[in-house]
């Protein structure tokens, strides 16, 4: 891939984070902050593992740190804001890492004939799971208000939200590709002689 296609790619995923972050700061929160979705978490997740097979996830990292330090709702000055960013960064990072490892291919389609729905819903879920704890644990840290039940709705909220999300865009993708594939020709009865 073209380092400007490469760029277009990166500022269309950085738009939609932009645009997920917004839409969950116009859900309604809880009395120590904690959102009823955020959205962010997925455009994050996500960000990270479409881009992944181009080698560049550190740009991707860099750039999903910048706007997440720079994103709307992080009003308090620029420590607050970076450190309100760690928790947007860390999850999403890690998910795409984990995803990597325990499901390497699977993001493109790649050798689903041979995987087993149910050890790959398992290994989904792990690695949201895992992301997600993460997210929820830094949560905590930063925000001391957090009770341990908001931190638990945290960490389902987000390792749902991916799950379904990643199930949702590969199907989507599936379907898009089994409608522009072309038709196999017809099969042919007998010899056919090659001269």
């Amino acid at each position: 891939m073209s380092l400007s296609r490469y760029a277009l790619r990166t500022a269309g995923f950085g738009a939609l984070y932009l645009a997920a972050t917004v839409a969950g700061l116009a859900t309604a929160e809880s009395g120590s902050g904690v959102r009823v979705l955020w959205p962010a978490a997925v455009a994050g997740a996500l960000w990270l593992v479409a881009q992944g097979r181009y080698g560049r996830r550190n740009l991707d990292v860099i750039a999903l740190s910048v706007l997440a330090v720079l994103a709307p709702g992080n009003g308090g000055g620029l420590l607050h804001s970076f450190v309100q960013a760690v928790p947007q960064v860390v999850p999403a990072l890690l998910f795409a890492w984990l995803f990597d490892r325990w499901l390497p291919g699977y993001w493109l389609g790649h050798g689903d004939r041979f995987r087993r729905l149910g050890p790959t819903l398992a290994r989904l879920a792990a690695a949201a799971g895992v992301a997600a704890l993460s997210g929820a644990v830094l949560h905590k840290v930063i925000n001391t208000e957090l009770g341990f039940g908001e931190a638990g709705y945290v960490f389902v909220r987000d390792a749902t939200a991916v799950v379904l999300a990643v199930l949702v865009v590969r199907g989507v993708r599936k379907l898009v590709r089994s409608r522009t594939a072309p038709a196999d020709p017809p099969a042919r009865r007998g010899l056919t002689v090659v001269k």
